[in-house]
């Protein structure tokens, strides 16, 4: 009754008011009222029978309101108590958002804002892509557990290498780190960091043999490709990716000095490189381009069909991205020291230059006679 209110108790409404309740006496017909007293400090919560089950609702000032229905009003009980302790300690986690957007939204927002400013664009875009028609894409952020991970690996392996399969896990990792960071969506953690990647296989470098290279570039000048080999020589003499071999332009060689510099590479940063003397006779042939660049080459799938061609002619089974591997190796073999050698090919981790570097057992040996 009115009586029992006092003057400084205030009555909370948990949905608005119908108009006809204009008094206490129809208290009764409201579906949630709350009478509580001043002191915030005390937590209630509002329950209510819908269709044969409880829904409970949390609200509280300047924060969103939360509901969930249970079979029995016992575990709505339960459920409230421990959510209003999590409020109290400011321990709430909400999963709103995890639980409205799927893993595909969240992939394809990443490749549309992230992916895009990259220079792989296209090749994460690919994998991106390849992702989203899996089953693992369409889980919500918040049902996405280490065990669904696994199994996601354990199908994929069946058909893909242990390196593949490890980019894919690292491609959802990060983009789960983005919507945590980024977007603001809640996650309690990173399931991806609950996976063990898979073990990979040592990874075995070629280099490409005195008399292979001699074989590779006299059968080059036979190709319709007039860079072919000046791109070999790039590759071989002067480290360069093939990336960096066909952004190259005429504008930043300078012939007499014989250095060139790469604007566009493959960590972003900037550098100067040495041509070697036959390189800038190579450069010297090649007729000028209009769009400025040293080779005319339309793109990687140009550049792998010439090469591709070239392997068969010579029986040189070795990928481009050799020519590296053999630069690194000859320079070590020549004295270079490794700040040099990092200068000139780019690496700015020395572990990943070690792997560059194959040097065979002859080589060592003479080094202890000497």
């Amino acid at each position: 009754s009115a009586g029992l209110i006092s003057p400084r108790s205030v009555v909370q409404f948990h949905f608005p008011l119908p108009e006809t309740a204009t008094n206490l006496r129809s208290l009764k017909k409201i579906p949630f009222l709350r009478l509580s007293c001043v002191n915030r400090k005390e937590k209630m919560a509002g329950y209510r029978k819908r269709e044969g089950k409880w829904e409970v609702r949390i609200r509280r000032l300047n924060q969103k309101g939360i509901s969930k229905t249970f079979v029995d009003k016992e575990d709505a009980r339960k459920w409230a108590r421990e959510y209003e302790a999590k409020l109290e300690k400011g321990l709430f986690e909400d999963l709103t958002h995890a639980n409205t957007v799927s893993l595909r939204e969240l992939l394809l927002q990443y490749c549309s804002e992230v992916s895009s400013t990259k220079r792989g664009y296209a090749e994460e875009k690919y994998k991106i892509n390849k992702l989203c028609k899996d089953q693992i894409a369409s889980f919500k952020l918040a049902k996405i557990t280490p065990l669904k991970l696994r199994k996601f690996q354990d199908s994929w392996c069946l058909s893909h290498n242990p390196s593949t399969v490890n980019k894919y896990i690292t491609l959802i990792s990060v983009s789960i780190k983005y919507a945590r960071q980024m977007l603001g969506i809640y996650l309690p953690n990173n399931p991806c960091d609950f996976v063990k990647r898979l073990k990979e296989p040592e990874f075995e470098g070629q280099i490409i043999e005195r008399n292979e290279e001699e074989l590779l570039l006299t059968q080059a000048e036979h190709s319709k490709a007039n860079w072919l080999k000046l791109a070999i020589m790039l590759g071989i003499d002067c480290g360069l990716r093939r990336g960096e071999i066909l952004a190259a332009r005429r504008q930043n060689l300078d012939v007499v000095a014989c250095t060139l510099k790469l604007t566009e590479t493959k960590n972003g940063f900037k550098r100067f490189v040495g041509l070697s003397p036959r390189v800038i006779e190579e450069i010297r042939k090649l007729p000028v381009n209009i769009d400025g660049r040293i080779i005319n080459c339309p793109g990687p799938d140009n550049f792998f069909h010439f090469y591709n061609q070239l392997q068969k002619w010579t029986g040189v089974k070795k990928s481009f991205h050799c020519t590296r591997h053999t630069f690194a190796t000859r320079c070590v073999e020549k004295g270079w020291t490794i700040q040099e050698i990092s200068a000139q090919g780019g690496w700015r981790d020395l572990r990943v230059l070690k792997r560059y570097t194959h040097l065979s057992a002859e080589h060592l040996a003479k080094k202890l006679g000497s």
